[in-house]
């Protein structure tokens, strides 16, 4: 009994963790472009409101977006069916914090559409983000179908599967404007950003849900 309660209060507390992070990185992103007038919303991509002044409160977006691609896998494990396949789903979404934290660390290079990295600082955070992106949607895809056999959630599950797929083809969107070098890739990558911060908070306020329905 007490070791279902722990499992309960692991699900609740992972979630709700989740939650409050993929909220956090909202209102970052949000209070970011607001801040940082100075960029092209639709040009100039969103690492590049973690530079200069007021930069701080993007980069705190990524120690955010860190905290919730662990914290969500932790209330996954609680609440999903275990198979190999959701192992991979899971690591992969935590790789994707992981890519988060490395961006934190490593300041973007400020480019026009298209041109690639000129610092070894701005190299390592292209490559983490791409890591990351890609590392993301396939976790997502990967977890999204796990979730069907999760009963409490079935109502959900076609909103969270299209979320998913969403972000596939975002993202491709993204890699298709940046290799033309069309200059829109700021508003392609925030949508592609929007598209996955909601699939989190989707997730994530499910989960958190359900495990404080099954506490009452």
């Amino acid at each position: 009994m007490s070791e279902l309660m722990d499992s309960e209060k692991s699900r609740l507390s992972g979630a709700a963790l989740a939650v409050v992070s993929s909220l956090y990185f909202l209102v970052a992103a949000i209070a970011s472009h607001m801040v940082n007038t100075q960029y092209n919303f639709f040009q100039d991509y969103i690492s590049d409101y973690a530079v200069g002044q007021g930069g701080w409160i993007f980069r705190s977006a990524f120690l955010a977006s860190f905290v919730a691609c662990i914290a969500l896998p932790f209330a996954l494990w609680q609440i999903a069916p275990h198979s190999a396949i959701l192992n991979v789903g899971l690591g992969l979404l935590a790789s994707a914090g992981i890519a988060s934290l490395v961006d934190f660390q490593f300041a973007t290079d400020i480019l026009p559409p298209g041109a690639p990295p000129v610092t070894l600082s701005g190299n390592i955070h292209l490559a983490a983000a791409l890591i990351g992106w890609i590392a993301f949607v396939v976790a997502a895809l990967i977890i999204s179908y796990r979730l069907k056999r999760v009963e409490i959630l079935e109502k959900w599950i076609p909103s969270i599967i299209a979320l998913a797929w969403l972000s596939i083809v975002l993202l491709l969107v993204l890699f298709a404007v940046v290799a033309v070098k069309i200059p829109f890739g700021g508003l392609a990558e925030k949508l592609f950003v929007l598209d996955r911060n909601f699939w989190m908070l989707l997730v994530s306020g499910l989960i958190f849900w359900q495990a404080r329905q099954r506490r009452r």
